[in-house]
């Protein structure tokens, strides 16, 4: 009987340390696992081109301030410009006022994507060594202020962060929804250097209170119209301090 009972004993003994041996590569297996999850949720999905979401604060926002746009600033030159951005980015484009073309140029920084720039210049002909202004207008883009400001930002929100209504020129007119002034609110300490241009919602038909703002003169951005239409952003114009 004695060595019946060593026997099983026995027995018991290799079943667990089979069992053991069995589970150590499922210990393995489980840790590479959560490794390779913990990666996929920790990598930002890629922004979707001309969205809203890709306008929000992300990795790939590119900062506006009155000292220029991202890597290009006004103390640049054509020279210095073409050197940050690359020759083959850089180009000369006729100026066009109200459909007609002027003797002057502007450069055109990465033309025809989402990171297009417009430089005006001081100087009517080449070389040109002193900028006079940056312009932003094209959709998609991510270049934003540090209040967060973008293409496409509400005239109510520009309202808000000022602390008092703006002042701009009425929808009508060549300089139709320009922004002229913060009128002596917290934007003129914060971003004095830019102004730009607002556009209303196409309108087949609009009640009497948007007349008031159908006008070449300047407007206060508290009338009743911008309570029904808010308009919003479409070009930034970023002045030079000099």
């Amino acid at each position: 009987m004695k060595k019946i009972k060593l026997g099983l004993a026995g027995l018991a003994l290799c079943f667990v340390a089979c069992q053991s041996n069995q589970k150590q590569p499922e210990k393995v297996d489980t840790l590479l696992l959560d490794t390779t999850i913990t990666e996929d949720v920790a990598t930002p999905p890629p922004p979707v081109s001309g969205s809203e979401t890709s306008l929000k604060p992300n990795p790939n926002a590119i900062l506006v301030s009155c000292d220029g746009v991202g890597k290009i600033t006004f103390d640049d030159t054509y020279e210095t410009i073409e050197r940050k951005a690359g020759k083959a980015n850089v180009e000369l484009d006729s100026m066009m006022v109200n459909g007609v073309f002027q003797h002057a140029f502007v450069t055109k920084v990465w033309k025809g994507t989402a990171g297009e720039l417009t430089i005006n210049w001081q100087e009517s002909k080449p070389p040109y060594q002193t900028i006079q202004n940056i312009i932003i207008d094209k959709p998609g883009t991510t270049y934003v202020l540090q209040n967060g400001i973008k293409l496409g930002s509400s005239l109510s929100l520009f309202n808000k962060l000022n602390g008092k209504p703006v002042m701009l020129i009425g929808f009508a007119g060549k300089n139709a929804g320009t922004l002229m002034s913060f009128d002596g609110g917290n934007l003129m300490a914060q971003i004095p250097c830019v102004r730009g241009v607002f556009a209303l919602p196409p309108m087949k038909s609009h009640p009497k209170e948007v007349d008031a703002v159908l006008t070449p003169n300047l407007v206060q951005s508290d009338q009743t119209a911008f309570k029904i239409y808010d308009p919003t952003l479409v070009k930034i114009i970023i002045n030079s301090k000099r």
